[in-house]
């Protein structure tokens, strides 16, 4: 089976991982792969199979016209008529999208093509930009527009950010009229609480179905390292944190308040950060900036006595995940999928935004955090991308007989 993959990253960040991961189990099988991306460096093991969607040039004019116009979709035009080439020329049995927003594709020019392609596709839907006017996230909002038509977006300021005209009435027609091009298309989504919001959207006519996100194990596991000592942190709790982008919806000030409450014996890090965020942090916090280094990132999970996740607006995160498959018990707001992967054994759930109870449920792992690491070794086998990813390879061969 040939599988033609499209994503913003390619092997790098969460989706990335995610896009490889079930690119590889697609190659154990026999079939054959080709990933296209539109944003920085693949990972060296997927690069192989990758094809860049435009350059440079083209996602800095596109940025501009996401940024001026609300114009996410509307930009890389040429770019995304030399990708349906590469398309065309690997011959794919199935295409397979992950997120199409990232200033990379034009989006009445793809979803076209698909409509005329006659080429089974599964949509995996990492967020809900695909059914709403602009936002990625509306729960923060509260809006709900888009389950009629969008407009005056309240979620301008946010990913992806707009500083210019509100063009979310256009763009939700826009996605009505072209997203629902393809015949034969099937939604996958990474947890059930998507699941309920698809169903209720302009795409609620296809099928969708749940396929949980999954983590290498093999990878993602204990590792005995020297951060403890190289951070002077030996006596010291570690409360980690981890998110590839550390807007406002990922609950930062969460995090440094709960720092400023606990006190000196827990020492909060965090990773992702941009140069002036970290600059910007309080004593008693520790700021690491985007790392594209697993290991480093796999030796920050191992050690931390807690893993703590105060998202406001989120899907099924992977690094929840991830933190569970090194052993660590992870502290999460009842944000979109995050409690589906928390069990009593391996964590708590504490209601969304509240500041106290986070606070609790971090000085309570991190008391029991020797005792809980078999339990959240035990958890993350539910997680195992060997098993979860195996599911796509039935639904292709479901959609591809």
């Amino acid at each position: 089976m040939r599988v033609y993959q499209l994503n913003t990253f390619c092997g790098i960040k969460s989706t990335g991982r995610i896009m490889w991961d079930i690119s590889k189990l697609v190659l154990q099988d026999g079939g054959a792969v080709r990933l296209g991306y539109g944003s920085e460096l693949p990972s060296a093991d997927s690069a192989p199979y990758a094809y860049r969607t435009g350059g440079k040039l083209d996602r800095k004019l596109h940025g501009a016209i996401r940024k001026l116009l609300d114009g996410e979709g509307y930009g890389s035009l040429l770019a995304t008529r030399a990708l349906i080439r590469d398309i065309q020329a690997f011959q794919p049995d199935l295409i397979h999208l992950h997120n199409i927003h990232g200033a990379y594709l034009h989006i009445p020019t793809l979803f076209r093509y698909l409509g005329k392609a006659d080429i089974p596709v599964v949509w995996t839907l990492h967020d809900c930009w695909p059914f709403t006017g602009h936002c990625a996230y509306y729960d923060a909002s509260g809006c709900d527009k888009w389950l009629t038509e969008c407009h005056h977006c309240p979620s301008l300021d946010r990913y992806p950010i707009c500083k210019g005209l509100d063009g979310s009435r256009r763009n939700h027609r826009m996605k009505k009229k072209y997203l629902n091009k393809p015949a034969n298309m099937t939604f996958v989504v990474p947890c059930q609480w998507l699941q309920e919001y698809v169903k209720q959207s302009h795409l609620g006519h296809y099928p969708c179905r749940v396929i949980y996100n999954g983590v290498d194990l093999q990878k993602f596991k204990p590792t005995v390292n020297d951060l403890r000592q190289r951070y002077q942190l030996e006596n010291r709790k570690i409360v980690l944190s981890v998110a590839s982008d550390w807007d406002e919806r990922k609950g930062l000030p969460y995090l440094v308040e709960a720092a400023k409450q606990l006190g000196r014996e827990y020492c909060f890090v965090v990773v992702g950060l941009f140069e002036e965020q970290v600059q910007s942090l309080p004593n008693g916090m520790l700021g690491i900036t985007h790392t594209s280094d697993v290991e480093e990132l796999i030796g920050w999970y191992s050690i931390a006595d807690c893993f703590a996740n105060p998202t406001l607006e989120d899907n099924m995160p992977m690094v929840n995940l991830e933190a569970l498959a090194c052993g660590t018990p992870i502290a999460v707001f009842a944000t979109g999928g995050c409690p589906e992967a928390v069990t009593p054994e391996c964590g708590l759930v504490i209601p969304k935004g509240d500041q106290d109870g986070l606070c609790r449920a971090i000085r309570e792992l991190c008391q029991q955090s020797a005792a809980l690491q078999q339990n959240c070794l035990n958890r993350s086998k539910a997680f195992d991308c060997n098993d979860t990813y195996r599911a796509y390879l039935s639904l292709y061969k479901e959609l591809c007989p």
